[in-house]
């Protein structure tokens, strides 16, 4: 079922919904993804691609299937962006400790993570529920996945790594702003889902 552009989503108080069981699902392979990789003595496997793939195809299929089998839940506005920012975080703080991702860039990942969940944890407390995720922040962590991607599948193309890193700092440098301004309108009185 299509919606119009002008059509609300229902947000239901459901706990117990596919999309949230998938962004759940998408913290809980992170310690065998980190294993894999280690096991393998730091090189990609098969099975670390399987996982790759899982984590990347569930972060998509968690809103979709929220939304198609209308099961967008409070719950689960705020468990999608805690499990991006969870796998964000964890990834790159395992490729930070391996010594692959800088350390002003880690620093300022985890930095403006916590911000964001800050801001919706104000947000929820002031106006009584959680505002969705933007689609610059959705874009930001699909490029700073490509970066992780890059660097962890493709270490030889440093070229393309530095590319993809510094259209992350970018992007994300672009979604901060766009949550702040969201987040004061939302102060101010604006509707919001």
């Amino acid at each position: 079922m299509e919606r119009s552009a002008t059509q609300a989503i229902k947000v239901t108080n459901q706990i117990w919904t596919l999309g949230n069981f998938l962004s759940i699902s998408r913290i809980l392979v992170l310690p065998i993804l980190i294993w894999l990789h280690q096991a393998n003595n730091y090189q990609p496997s098969i099975e670390l691609k399987i996982i790759v793939i899982y984590i990347l195809a569930s972060d998509f299929l968690d809103g979709y299937a929220s939304r198609a089998l209308n099961q967008v839940s409070e719950l689960g506005k705020w468990l999608d962006p805690l499990a991006d920012k969870v796998c964000a975080t964890v990834l790159f703080a395992y490729v930070w400790v391996i010594g692959l991702v800088p350390d002003w860039l880690f620093g300022f990942i985890v930095v403006r993570d916590l911000a964001i969940l800050a801001g919706s944890y104000f947000i929820l407390q002031k106006r009584g529920k959680v505002a969705m995720s933007v689609m610059a922040g959705k874009i930001a962590v699909n490029i700073l996945a490509l970066y992780w991607l890059t660097i962890i599948f493709l270490p030889d193309m440093t070229e393309l790594s530095l590319v993809f890193k510094y259209a992350s700092v970018a992007m994300l440098v672009y979604s901060s702003l766009i949550y702040l301004k969201r987040m004061r309108d939302i102060l101010g009185g604006a509707n919001y889902q």
